[in-house]
């Protein structure tokens, strides 16, 4: 497969044209089905065996899980360093008379 060039205005421009076939597909769950089923029909469409359709459907399943990962991972907030181990300490503390 090519790099792909994904990017938020590509995504936005891909929704906004689900919206203005189905007003529905505002629903992320929605739009999500149409691209799957898009996805489906291509493949259905393709002359290969079935058992290589189903191998790519696999792989398409296994780059989109990668996807929703790395996405999900970019959205979480950033958390800060952890704090260094406390250092043990000693001394003897006597109180100003």
């Amino acid at each position: 497969m090519s790099e792909l060039q994904l990017s938020g205005k590509l995504i936005n421009d891909i929704k906004a044209v689900l919206e203005q076939h189905d007003a529905g597909a505002k629903d992320p769950g929605v739009c999500s089905q149409y691209l799957c089923a898009v996805v489906g029909y291509m493949l259905g469409q393709q002359d290969m065996p079935p058992t290589q359709k189903i191998e790519v459907l696999d792989e398409l399943n296994a780059f989109m899980k990668h996807v929703v990962d790395d996405v999900s991972q970019q959205q979480q907030p950033k958390q800060a360093a952890p704090a260094p181990p406390p250092i043990d300490a000693f001394g003897i503390w006597k109180p100003k008379s």
